[in-house]
């Protein structure tokens, strides 16, 4: 166990699995008490039980980020569990593709409510308490595709529109907070080798382990970021140690976006 995080209080949304359960998981490892959610019940109570029988301190609370009343109701029990708030790690994303010519308002609107919208109103639930209390971190995970598209991947336009509003919401929201002390980040992702990658590169390639193999040997630094290399840095600018940055967007992409 760490100590680094002790005392505080993070929030972690979309963290039953993958990106979003590592990151649960290590800031619980360095002391924090965290609230893990999403809407995937039988998950989140696993990984909550499993922080806790590993000396942490984790409650799961269901949400889902599409629906303003999930955000305010998850925000509201993590104080309501433990009395404030430190962190919070806006995870939950909606990774959908859908071909450009068929694209439809539902399906925009749909990515655009988890990945902008659902961001936004935990934000504007968590903002108030960290106020009240002096400061806080707040923290968006990103991805490479806001800055170079998808390899021309037209497929993929809504996420890539809607994650770049989320780092102009990033930046929005660090510099007009300065004077609350509650620092807002952004962390930039690349291609991590998670379950839900691999299951979709299993339909998409046949093989998705194989194929994502393959893919890691031909990265810049050869191999594709883990899931504990995106918590890390999750952590440090979660931590008092960063408490002069704000603003940041911190690359994790192993040299996949330079």
């Amino acid at each position: 166990m760490g100590t680094r995080m002790i005392g505080k209080v993070a929030v972690v949304t979309g963290s039953t699995g993958g990106i979003g359960e590592g990151i649960a998981r290590h800031l619980a490892a360095e002391g924090a008490s965290v609230v893990v959610s999403g809407h995937r019940s039988e998950l989140g109570e696993r990984v909550a039980h499993e922080i806790r029988d590993d000396g942490g301190q984790a409650t799961f609370v269901r949400a889902d980020i599409a629906s303003e009343p999930d955000c305010v109701g998850l925000i509201q029990a993590a104080l309501d569990q433990y009395g404030r708030l430190d962190v919070l790690v806006n995870n939950a994303a909606h990774l959908g593709r859908m071909p450009f010519e068929e694209l439809t308002p539902e399906f925009w609107d749909q990515v655009f409510a988890v990945n902008v919208s659902g961001p936004l109103f935990c934000c504007r639930e968590a903002i108030p308490p960290m106020r009240k209390q002096g400061g806080g971190s707040i923290i968006n995970i990103g991805t490479t595709v806001v800055y170079w598209g998808d390899a021309g991947n037209l497929g993929r336009l809504a996420y890539a529109c809607s994650k770049g509003a989320l780092l102009t919401m990033t930046k929005a929201l660090a510099r007009g907070l300065l004077a609350d002390r509650i620092r807002v980040n952004w962390v930039t992702v690349g291609w991590v080798a998670t379950p839900g990658e691999i299951a979709l590169r299993d339909k998409s390639e046949g093989d998705g382990q194989a194929f994502l193999q393959r893919i890691g040997e031909r990265a810049p630094l050869g191999r594709l970021e883990t899931v504990e290399d995106i918590a890390a840095g999750v952590a440090y600018l979660a931590s008092d140690e960063a408490s002069h940055v704000t603003g940041c967007e911190l690359n994790i992409s192993g040299g996949l976006w330079i």
